[in-house]
Order: structure tokens, then C-alpha cells, then sequence
């Protein structure tokens, strides 16, 4: 909930989370990694607050066999033997786009909190 006017910061997080998995699932289709489609209808998230309320952790569920695809192993196919003549290749659904919007995240967040810092600096200074 916004206070002193502030962004509502759970609403931000919310919908980065949701976004994540809708990145994920486009580029999960983009590069045809639906075998059986388990992959691609296991994503949830979870956006947990603190006991003050401000958001304390975001978490993405999904099958863990979609991290082997990401890497073009599993299945007896190591990082080493995922070569040419293994028949396997990365997928990379996963770390690029995760890593990069973690960055996104990272600069928003320090926007609101800069904010919020701004807000009730001003607000003590003037009382």
C-alpha cells in the first residue's frame, strides 16, 4: 500500500514476477522446448512481504528439468558431451533473460527505496 504518496512497491514486484514468467513461457515457445508441455504450464510465482510489510522475497516455481534444457544437458548427457554428435543443444530459456531483468529490478528497487528515503527525510526535517 503507497504511503506518503510513494509508488505502491508490491504492485511493481507483483507484476515483474508475472512478467518474468511470461518471458520465460515466449521464449520457451520461441525456441520449441514442449516436448510434453510440463515445462511450460509448471511456472508460478509468489511475491512473500515481511512482517512490515515490504516485500522480502520473490519466488518463481517451474519443473527443474527446465534448467538441463537451458544447459543442453540431462538424461545422461553431461555440460562435456553435449557436443555436436550428442543429439542435445542448449535451449537457453532461462539465464540471460533472468539475469538481465534481475538487473531491471535492481535499479527500480533502488528508485523506490531513493524515494521513500527522499520522503521521509523531508517529512522529519520538517516536522
Amino acid at each position: 500500500m503507497p504511503t506518503n504518496g510513494q509508488p505502491d512497491k508490491r504492485k511493481y514486484y507483483d507484476a515483474w514476477a508475472k512478467m518474468m514468467i511470461t518471458i520465460w513461457e515466449d521464449k520457451i515457445i520461441k525456441l520449441n522446448v514442449r516436448d510434453t508441455g510440463a515445462l511450460l504450464s509448471s511456472f508460478a510465482t509468489h511475491v512473500e512481504a515481511a512482517a512490515n510489510g515490504e516485500v522480502a522475497k520473490i519466488v518463481h516455481t517451474y519443473n527443474y528439468y527446465g534448467r538441463m534444457v537451458d544447459m543442453g544437458v540431462g538424461r545422461g548427457v553431461s555440460k562435456a558431451d553435449s557436443g555436436e554428435g550428442s543429439g542435445r543443444r542448449a535451449k537457453p530459456w532461462y539465464n540471460k533473460s533472468y539475469y538481465h531483468s534481475v538487473k531491471v529490478l535492481s535499479e527500480k528497487t533502488a528508485e523506490l527505496y531513493g524515494e521513500q528515503f527522499q520522503t521521509i527525510l523531508f517529512e522529519t526535517l520538517n516536522f
